[in-house]
C-alpha cells in the first residue's frame, strides 16, 4: 500500500469516528429529553447515565425544556429583589 493509500485510509477511519460520535451523542441527548420530559428527575437521570447534573441541565437548555425543578423559595427572593438575599 502506498503511502498515499494509507493516509486516505486514515483520514476516512477519522470521519467514520466522528460521524459515529456525533450520532452517538445526538441519541444520547433525544435519550436524555425524553427522559426528562417523561417526568425523570434530572439527579435520577445522571445516576442512571453517570453524566453530571449540569451536563443534563445544559441538554434541557437546547432542547428548551422546561426548568428542571419548581423555583426555591430562596431563589425567588434573589429574583425578586434582584440579587442576594440578606441570608
Amino acid at each position: 500500500m502506498t503511502e498515499e493509500e494509507t493516509v486516505t485510509r486514515l483520514k476516512e477511519a477519522a470521519e467514520a469516528k466522528r460521524a459515529a460520535e456525533k450520532a452517538a451523542a445526538k441519541q444520547f441527548e433525544d435519550a436524555v429529553a425524553v427522559a426528562l420530559i417523561d417526568g425523570l428527575k434530572p439527579s435520577a437521570v445522571a445516576t442512571a447515565t453517570g453524566y453530571s447534573y449540569e451536563t443534563i441541565r445544559r441538554i434541557a437548555r437546547r432542547r428548551n425544556i422546561e426548568p428542571l425543578r419548581e423555583p426555591t423559595v430562596t431563589s425567588r427572593k434573589k429574583a425578586q429583589s434582584g440579587g442576594d438575599s440578606p441570608a
